[in-house]
């Protein structure tokens, strides 16, 4: 896993996840909302995209239903703190990290995401 995508429409946030990927060794592409970063899945074609539930334009799930059909490889992780039993059976992500998210708890989802079989 090398390539992420962002999907976050808070800046603060967005710079946290960032600076820690970045750091830790990932290329990383910010997207301030879902339509933004589908219309990247194409061009950038991430191995992970990471998504607030709740943005302009196009929710997360949305977002995560729709890198299911257009990158079916790709690994999904919702960071939001969306309830995950208001989520349609596929708006689910292959893993959930409750806000507020921490750079510490990011990047060891990340991991784990990483180190799981792919996706089929």
């Amino acid at each position: 896993m090398q390539r992420i995508l962002v999907a976050e429409d808070d800046p603060v946030l967005s710079m946290i996840y960032e600076i820690t990927l970045t750091e830790a060794g990932f290329d990383v592409l910010l997207c301030s909302d879902g339509q933004e970063a589908f219309e990247a899945l194409k061009t950038f074609s991430p191995d992970l995209v990471i998504t607030d539930h709740t943005m302009p334009r196009m929710s997360g799930g949305d977002l995560v239903r729709a890198v299911r059909h257009a990158l079916p490889g790709a690994a999904t992780l919702m960071a939001s703190a969306v309830d995950p039993r208001l989520l349609k059976d596929d708006q689910h992500a292959d893993a959930r990290l409750e806000k507020p998210v921490t750079p510490g708890r990011l990047l060891q989802t990340v991991r784990e995401l990483e180190a799981a079989p792919p996706r089929a």
